[in-house]
């Protein structure tokens, strides 16, 4: 019985190897990026799960009011990870993570560095794969550990062990230490990049700091509580620590603390102000590819579907012949199956063999995010591609196996067709075919636009004019006096904080109405390097610098003036802390200090004394930045000093926006043009099929006088009717759909306009009468004579 099977079936394939080939390939390219989500889920779900004590670590936060709402911090007082273990019953261990970015020396070479200052049980309670040496070695001060990367870089092939690392501090002094140990790398998925780690103590003495202020905050505090019943007990008990945390830091009043789990680490993180780790992956590249995978594993089913009901139609005297002598409806359907699940084992073969490829591609897209195609890391892949098959041959199968089983042999051996019903349910699957296509490409077109819009959009200030350097206060008044030799730049002037890299927030108040606002510290011509447009009043000054600082002016965004209800802001004076008052000299416009991902927020700008200058900003012409960035850094080499030039563009410092818009572009005009095509091929299939039942009636239609014109419109009438319901469903469902996916992502995007759905619908229309034109006029202009001799 089985042979039979088999033999009937590749007997069936072979005869309908174009519509075979065409399924194979259609639904193979739905199951690679089935394949593609598949591991694009798991680098998500194992985030930070390397650890063996994932399940019992948590990372502090805080909570302060902010104008009505409650808002999260990553960033901890320094002191609470001391005292939490001395003082609160179910916490096992505690780690301070302090982040800075440092340069590190091996003699006259300097190479940069991601430096985590931590508590030695850091490397009990996270898990570290050492290569050379001991974690434990981590406890002496006078020791560091490197990464495997970070030891290959700076001693190369050589044992780095026993060797010494110079690390330099923002003052630009230098501290000497010894390596202890090598570490395996942190995978992408993991809140931790870690070039060199060292004990917490060598950051209080490298920055003068001291361990009972609470007053300094650090990076992130872990504990570990292996007993999870003590959890609210220790939330509970972190309110004993508001006092003395909020009488040290009036100007940043904490209402409470949270524990959140390992496991929430990453998504938190995105959330979370101040957060100072890595965050999971992006909810644009979590989503994309469940989205992708179920639209084009949906098109291929219909395509798979459709055929195989057209197929049947040739088959009918088959089926009515095996009912006549025996055969059992079961034994139909398991034929039918049957020939489907061989289709879908090769087309399994394909989509993992276009996996292979597509896998690697799609991990490119993604800053941080490493997946690669392998059959033995995970065994529930097995299971997924076992279920991902059965799934697949299922529902592309079992509609058109039932369906064409059921037919009466009598009806079938008189002649009759069974088929008017199907073909309804064919032209239900085309429709939804076309409606997926046309959404797809609503998303796609969007998408390009948004991404044009972004990369044009006026951000308030000249964002292709501007360079900024990090820079030592020390190190600013010799470096720019230097620079200003070059004809080329325009200006140039220092600031505590820049626009787009950071800024802080402090509350303001007027009579009863308080506001939490941006802050940045600015030189006295900062506004006027980096284009910021004037409304009102004036910007500060070089001649005026003294006076404004004197007299606390401060310069707000229109932003600030709306949400205090000012007509005319200029003059009007704020209070911040309650104690000192700000008065307003200027109004400028709008500008996007985090880009399009968030909403603008009020913002002032300040005068900042020379010492808190951590940045310096250079202004020339846009087509002069790249020769004046090597001038910069050719300047930059002759000053004596161990930091690392870090110029960039303002346009670079944009660079992830732009990645991450580049590549939900490429996602997006993928699952279009793959969609389409397969929409389009479903319908030259079934233009095929349709043609073949009605070859007869066309050459009739041709005898009776019917002209080509009229075959042609009777023949594509149904597909055109298809064809407008398809476009006004998708339509509506692209539109909404870009809004909520784009909505996710940024604060401000693009409009979706009247053009966008023509443009797809035009795209669309255009293929398919491509399509549709070739194979339908050559059948209503074929010979009546050679139609009606069909049979």
């Amino acid at each position: 019985m089985f042979r039979n099977y088999l033999l009937v079936t590749f007997r069936n394939l072979w005869k309908n190897k174009v519509f075979t080939l065409i399924n194979i390939a259609g639904l193979g390219i739905a199951l690679s990026l089935c394949i593609v989500a598949f591991f694009n889920h798991m680098f998500s779900y194992e985030f930070d799960r390397t650890h063996e004590n994932f399940d019992e670590i948590y990372r502090i936060t805080c909570f302060r009011d902010m104008e009505g709402r409650e808002q999260e911090y990553g960033a901890v007082p320094a002191t609470l990870g001391l005292q939490m273990k001395k003082d609160i019953p179910g916490v096992q261990k505690t780690a301070r993570l302090q982040r800075t970015r440092s340069p590190v020396k091996i003699g006259d070479n300097i190479f940069p560095a991601m430096v985590i200052y931590t508590d030695p049980e850091f490397t009990e309670m996270f898990t570290l794969k050492v290569i050379h040496g001991v974690s434990a070695s981590l406890a002496e001060t006078g020791n560091v550990l490197l990464s495997g990367t970070m030891a290959k870089t700076l001693f190369g092939n050589e044992y780095p062990l026993g060797k010494a690392v110079t690390i330099v501090n923002d003052r630009n002094k230098e501290f000497t230490f010894t390596v202890t140990g090598v570490f395996k790398d942190f995978p992408d998925n993991s809140s931790f990049r870690i070039d060199i780690l060292a004990h917490y103590n060598n950051f209080l003495q490298m920055w003068e700091m001291s361990d009972s202020d609470w007053k300094a905050f650090t990076t992130a505090v872990f504990i570990q509580v292996p007993e999870k019943s003590m959890l609210p007990s220790i939330t509970a008990s972190l309110r004993n620590y508001l006092p003395v945390q909020n009488k040290a830091r009036e100007d940043f009043r904490i209402n409470r603390f949270s524990l959140i789990p390992l496991d929430d680490v990453g998504e938190n993180t995105r959330i979370v102000w101040s957060s100072g780790l890595f965050p999971g992956l992006h909810p644009a590249a979590l989503i994309a590819p469940p989205i992708m995978a179920i639209f084009i594993l949906l098109i291929a089913c219909f395509n798979f579907a459709n055929t195989s009901i057209a197929t049947f139609s040739r088959r009918t005297k088959e089926i009515g012949l095996r009912k006549t002598f025996g055969g059992v409806r079961s034994q139909l359907v398991t034929q039918f199956m049957f020939e489907t699940l061989i289709i879908c084992i090769l087309a399994m073969l394909v989509g993992i063999a276009l996996a292979s490829f597509l896998v690697p591609v799609y991990s490119s897209l993604w800053a941080y995010m490493s997946i690669e195609l392998t059959f033995s890391k995970y065994a529930f892949f097995w299971i997924f591609l076992f279920m991902l098959l059965f799934l697949t041959g299922f529902f592309a199968g079992v509609y058109p196996a039932i369906y064409v089983s059921s037919f009466s042999p009598v009806q079938v051996l008189k002649g009759s067709s069974p088929f008017r019903v199907s073909g309804k349910l064919s032209a239900l699957l085309l429709t939804l075919q076309f409606t997926i296509s046309v959404t797809a490409l609503v998303m796609g077109i969007t998408f390009a636009k948004n991404a044009e819009y972004q990369k044009t959009l006026d951000l308030g200030y000249d964002r292709d004019k501007v360079i900024m350097i990090p820079i030592a206060p020390d190190l600013y008044e010799s470096y720019r006096n230097e620079i200003m030799s070059d004809p080329k730049i325009i200006s140039a002037d220092g600031a505590g904080n820049h626009i787009g890299w950071g800024s802080y927030r402090r509350p303001v108040k007027e009579d009863q109405k308080q506001l939490e606002v941006d802050v940045l510290d600015i030189g006295p011509t900062y506004a006027q390097t980096i284009g910021l447009r004037l409304k009102a009043g004036r910007l500060f000054e070089k001649e005026r610098e003294s006076a404004d600082r004197s007299n606390n002016s401060i310069i707000i965004n229109q932003k600030f003036a709306d949400n205090f209800g000012w007509n005319e802001p200029v003059g009007k004076r704020v209070t911040l802390y309650d104690t000192t008052t700000l008065n307003i000299i200027g109004v400028v416009e709008d500008f996007y200090n985090s880009g399009v991902w968030e909403e603008i927020e009020p913002a002032m700008l300040r005068i900042a004394r020379k010492d808190q200058y951590n940045y310096l900003i250079v202004r020339a012409e846009n087509k002069d930045l790249p020769a004046v960035l090597e001038f910069l850094s050719q300047k930059w080499k002759e000053l004596s000093t161990n930091l690392i030039f870090g110029g960039r563009t303002q346009e670079d410092n944009m660079q992830e926006e732009k990645d991450i818009n580049g590549s939900i572009l490429k996602v997006n005009v993928f699952m279009a043009i793959i969609a389409t095509l397969l929409s389009l091929i479903g319908m030259f299939n079934m233009v095929s099929l349709d043609i073949i039942r009605r070859t007869k009636e066309a050459g009739i239609r041709k005898i009776q006088g019917a002209s080509v014109p009229v075959i042609i419109y009777l023949l594509s009438k149904k597909f055109l009717i298809i064809l407008i319901i398809a476009s006004v469903i998708g339509c509506a469902g692209g539109y909404y759909m870009s809004l909520m996916f784009m909505d996710s992502i940024w604060d401000y995007f693009t409009g979706i306009g009247p053009g966008i759905l023509i443009s797809a619908v035009l795209i669309i229309v255009i293929a398919t009468s491509v399509t549709l034109s070739v194979k339908i006029t050559f059948a209503a202009m074929k010979n009546p004579v050679d139609s009606l001799r069909y049979e």
